[in-house]
């Protein structure tokens, strides 16, 4: 990637980055997958000649899913959105949630949690519901940030009150799981095409 003058981002070594004045284009990249990304859409279609001539590629097109999230895109209205919700619908059903109430409260943050004395729960999937919402929490709802903190301090042995916080989490990520993360044309971020 460095030959086609772009620097891997020191943040993230998944992220390529080539900026020319003010044209930005990034390159995200999962294994075998490209997000291409950039401002200016003649050099976003050079971009990936250049690329496909070095590397074999498939344009799959606009982006739609990647990674348990959706991609919606209104060029015409200049925004575009990122959730999880078929993701979180999966978590729903796995959990047995799907026909649960969803609520419409934050943890409190003076809550303290016993550690667990004598209910033995090695049946309970406790370490994968707190993975299912930190994934979740990095992706699209950095609301969760507390409330995975707390639960995720009892994961070697997690007691029946822990595992009904981590529910609590479930069912307040599903009162919000239309929350959707916006990102809209603006001056300081340029064009989004």
């Amino acid at each position: 990637m460095k030959s086609i003058e772009f620097v891997k981002n020191d943040a993230n070594f998944s992220v390529y980055v080539a900026q020319v004045e003010d044209v930005k284009f990034f390159i995200i990249v999962y294994v075998d997958d490209l997000i291409l990304v950039c401002n200016n859409k003649d050099k976003l279609l050079q971009g990936k000649e250049e690329l496909s001539r070095k590397f074999e590629m498939k344009d799959l097109g606009d982006l739609h899913f990647f990674l348990g999230m959706e991609v919606e895109r209104d060029r015409a209205q200049r925004w575009f959105s990122i959730n999880q919700i078929g993701y979180l619908e999966e978590i729903f059903k796995h959990f047995c949630m799907e026909d649960c109430k969803a609520i419409g409260m934050q943890l409190d943050p003076k809550l303290k949690l016993k550690k667990n004395e004598n209910v033995e729960m090695v049946k309970v999937p406790y370490k994968q519901a707190v993975g299912s919402l930190m994934y979740v929490m990095l992706c699209t709802w950095l609301d969760l940030a507390y409330p995975i903190s707390v639960v995720s301090q009892h994961m070697a042995n997690p007691s029946l009150e822990h595992w009904i916080l981590a529910h609590f989490s479930i069912l307040v990520r599903h009162f919000a799981i239309e929350i959707t993360l916006w990102r809209i044309n603006t001056p300081r971020f340029g064009q989004i095409l």
